[in-house]
Order: C-alpha cells, then sequence, then structure tokens
C-alpha cells in the first residue's frame, strides 16, 4: 500500500504545524519586552527592601579626656560636643575615665616626664683682648672682614699684590652653660572599640636640675601591668664652655640659642589637637608636657663693644669699619628664660608627662 499523501496534503499538514507553533511561543519582541519589565522588577525590590528595614542610628559624638598637672595639682579635663568639665583628680591616685558606651574608636597618648637641664660652675670670664692679623688674599678673611668687603668699605691697596691688617679690639668673654634635659617619650595606643573597662592614669613628674623625668603609666581597671608606658627623658650632664666677643649685649644670643643648652620641645601636643575649628580644643598644648629643661648659663647685662679697623698694607693708615660689621641682635638679649634678668641664668626643671585620650 502506497505510504504518506498527495503533495497538497503535506503542505497543508505544514502550515497547520507551523500556525500552531507560533500560537504557543513568543516572539523575539514580545521576550525583550518581557525581560524589560523583569529587569525593572529586580532593581527595584533591594531598594523596597532597604527603605522597608533601615535603622536610624545616633552617630557617636566625638570628645576628648585629658591627664595633666596644673602646677602641682593633677587635673582631668572632659570635653565632647555636649560641653567640658575639669576637675582635679581625686585620692592621688590618678585620672581615672569610662570610655563611652557608643565611643566607636578610642586613641590614648601619653608623654613621659621631662629631664631637668643641667646647671653649671664659674658662670663666665671677661677679659680684654686684642686681635690683629694681617691677610693677603681674601680666601683668609675671617668674617667681619668679608662683611666689610661685601659693603665695599676696604681701603685702597698700597702694595701689590694688595695686603691688609685687619684689628680688632674690645673685650672676649667665655661663657659657661650646662646641657639640657631629654624630652619625655611620646607612646600612642590605638583600640577599635572598649567596654567594660575603667582606665586609670598616672602621669610622671618633670625632672629636677640635671635628674631624669618620671615615666607616664596608663592601666586597665587597675591592673599591675600597664597598657602604655611613656618613659621619663634623662637629665642632662656636664657643662661646656663658648668663647665669644663681646660685641654689645646681643652677643649673648649665640649661647642662649646653642642646640646643646637650649629647652628640648616635646613633640606630644603635635598629634593631640582635633580639627581646629572644633570647640573641643586642648588645655595643654601651651604647657610643653613632656619638653626637657634648659641648662643654665652666664648672662651679660653690661653693654660692650668691639672697634674693628682694617689698614691697606705698606703705609696705609688704620680706618675704622665698625659700622659695617654686622652686630648680632635679639629680642630681650639679657632676659633668661624665667623671665628675670640677671649675670647668671638657671638651669629649669623638666616639664611634666600627661595623658590624652581621643574619641
Amino acid at each position: 500500500m502506497r505510504q504518506g499523501g498527495s503533495p497538497e496534503r503535506i503542505r497543508l499538514g505544514s502550515l497547520i504545524a507551523i500556525r500552531e507553533a507560533k500560537i504557543a511561543g513568543f516572539s523575539i519582541a514580545e521576550m525583550l519586552v518581557v525581560m524589560l519589565i523583569m529587569s525593572f522588577i529586580v532593581i527595584g525590590v533591594p531598594a523596597i527592601h532597604f527603605k522597608k528595614n533601615e535603622v536610624k542610628t545616633k552617630r557617636s559624638l566625638h570628645g576628648r579626656f585629658e591627664c595633666y598637672y596644673n602646677g602641682n595639682t593633677l587635673m582631668s579635663y572632659y570635653v565632647n560636643e555636649e560641653g567640658a568639665s575639669e576637675t582635679p583628680a581625686v585620692g592621688g591616685e590618678g585620672c581615672k575615665f569610662t570610655p563611652p558606651k557608643n565611643a566607636v574608636y578610642l586613641l590614648i597618648h601619653a608623654v613621659g616626664g621631662g629631664g631637668g637641664g643641667s646647671t653649671f660652675t664659674g658662670s663666665k670670664t671677661v677679659s680684654p683682648k686684642t686681635e690683629n692679623n694681617t691677610y693677603t688674599t681674601a680666601n683668609d678673611f675671617p668674617e667681619w672682614m668679608r662683611e666689610v668687603q661685601g659693603f665695599g668699605k676696604l681701603p685702597l691697596p698700597t702694595t701689590m699684590p694688595p695686603s691688609y691688617v685687619g684689628k680688632r679690639q674690645g673685650s672676649y668673654a667665655t661663657i659657661r652653660y650646662g646641657l639640657a634635659g631629654k624630652a619625655g617619650q611620646t607612646q600612642s595606643i590605638f583600640f577599635p572599640k572598649l567596654t567594660n573597662v575603667e582606665i586609670t592614669m598616672q602621669p610622671g613628674k618633670g625632672g629636677g636640675l640635671g635628674q631624669p623625668g618620671e615615666a607616664t603609666i596608663v592601666k586597665f581597671n587597675g591592673e599591675d601591668v600597664p597598657i602604655l608606658k611613656a618613659e621619663g627623658g634623662a637629665g642632662g650632664t656636664g657643662s661646656g664652655d663658648y668663647p665669644m666677643w663681646l660685641d654689645g649685649r646681643g652677643s649673648i644670643c649665640q649661647v642662649k640659642e646653642l642646640e646643646g643648652r637650649k629647652q628640648n620641645l616635646s613633640d606630644f601636643t603635635d598629634s593631640i589637637e582635633m580639627d581646629e575649628n572644633t570647640d573641643m580644643v586642648s588645655r595643654i598644648t601651651d604647657i610643653q608636657a613632656g619638653s626637657g629643661g634648659a641648662g643654665g648659663y652666664g648672662n651679660i647685662t653690661t653693654d660692650y663693644n668691639v672697634t674693628y679697623t682694617i689698614r691697606a698694607g705698606g703705609t696705609g693708615t688704620d680706618v675704622d669699619v665698625s659700622n659695617y660689621v654686622n652686630k648680632i641682635t635679639c629680642d630681650d638679649p639679657s632676659r633668661c628664660e624665667d623671665g628675670t634678668q640677671s649675670d647668671t641664668c638657671a638651669a629649669q626643671a623638666g616639664k611634666n608627662g600627661a595623658v590624652v585620650i581621643l574619641w
């Protein structure tokens, strides 16, 4: 028996099958529209979810706590964005502080007491002196003759090659000075969060003359082992001599500014101040916490002058060039660090240590 059908029946069956397939499926355009609608739904779901579940939290208040000495009294200073309070530490057991529960971090800074500067013996000696030398080349000129040369005031040479006789005459001094104490050590520690602790702080005292400063101790809950210990600075030891011409009292600035004698400032306050526009200002940025004391020195409270003359070689005459030599000047050259005016300036004790907590 012959299978299949006529060509007309076969074509008719294929058309019917294609029509049924179109009815059962989607066109590409329809599918793209469906996908676009679904994408809007997917994008919108997270936004709706978070909007429904948003939790409102209050920002934690920032602030500072400082423990420091005001004279011999240990003080506690607390300040945040809502207000401030300052009270003496109670009972001589150091400062105590409980971190706020909503503080998201805690930064503790500590500095040890500074060492005291050393004193000196002998103070100073002052005596007359004359210095008279011949110079044949400008490379040999002392500094004061180079200054005169810079003003164009050298006498005309009378010999070839030219030579000059430089002369200075006046008072010459040897000043005794002590060495400064070292600044206390600065230590810091950071905590992402602290709860259920009481922080106790005992800032170290500054050292007396030539003596080291005490260490600053920070503990949790009064435990024996500190979480932070900033060592005190070493005391200044020994003394030195500084010879110089006394060309007015300003000459003493050469000694006052000697690095080995000057007060060693601590870098502690560089890292404890908050934004300059905040009301939570520090109480200790001006007390030089942890700084080492300056060494003492012999002062000059009497006016002295040096006369400078230059003579061209040969038959030249002495020419006074004192007005063309730069004089050393400074504010209050006879004033000591403690504000007094004296022939001897005393050494300084070291500055007390301190602790600052920021959150």
